[in-house]
């Protein structure tokens, strides 16, 4: 009885594990995306990030 059980929750796991994935996977790209439009871009690009917040800071000061 407990390798029958324990076939049908690995069978269960397997099932659900890509859509819990793709899932998680969607939620870590919505939320790169929203800290890109915060500013922030140490996620993507964390080694250089001070680089890349210098050049918006320059691009925006001569823009005014």
């Amino acid at each position: 009885m407990d390798t029958k059980k324990l076939i049908k929750t690995a069978i269960k796991v397997a099932k659900i594990a890509p859509l819990v994935t793709a899932t998680v996977g969607v939620f870590s790209l919505a939320l790169s995306k929203y800290e890109e439009k915060q500013g922030n871009y140490s996620r993507e690009f964390p080694e250089i990030e001070d680089e890349i917040k210098l050049v918006i800071d320059e691009v925006r000061n001569n823009g005014k």
